[in-house]
């Protein structure tokens, strides 16, 4: 409800994508905090989607982190705000030894060769099937 926000910003935390900046038009925040935790650019088209969000970032007065635009123009991303999701091994093992989980079910890798060799109640998974745990 854009006129709740509106109205105490303060008790909000939004999760905004590039194209969820057009209803900062209908919040018309003042001021506020822009946190960027996601890949950098990669390309033009990106790059072209990161200077218009650091302008829709300016026009409200939002500050932003994660990523800026410097003096000249030139993108940059601040590294402390980005996590890939991504792990080394040791730190992965060491994780599921603490947890302790009854079966592993590797999703989203690689490696799921390394799993079933390192711990016993690996469970492979295929993709559009039921399963229970």
């Amino acid at each position: 409800d854009h006129a709740a926000i509106r109205e105490s910003p303060q008790d909000y935390i939004l999760c905004f994508s590039f194209f969820d900046m057009k209803h900062l038009l209908d919040i018309k925040p003042e001021g506020g905090t822009y946190i960027y935790s996601a890949c950098e650019a990669f390309n033009e088209e990106m790059e072209i989607d990161f200077r218009r969000l650091w302008q829709w970032l300016r026009r409200f007065g939002i500050s932003s982190r994660g990523f800026f635009l410097d003096g000249k123009g030139e993108l940059h991303f601040e590294r402390p705000y980005h996590a890939s999701g991504h792990a080394p091994g040791e730190d992965i093992a060491r994780a599921i030894e603490q947890i302790d989980p009854d079966v592993i079910v590797p999703v989203h890798t690689e490696s799921f060769d390394w799993f079933a060799e390192s711990f016993d109640d690996v469970m492979a998974v295929e993709e559009g099937k039921r399963y229970e745990i």
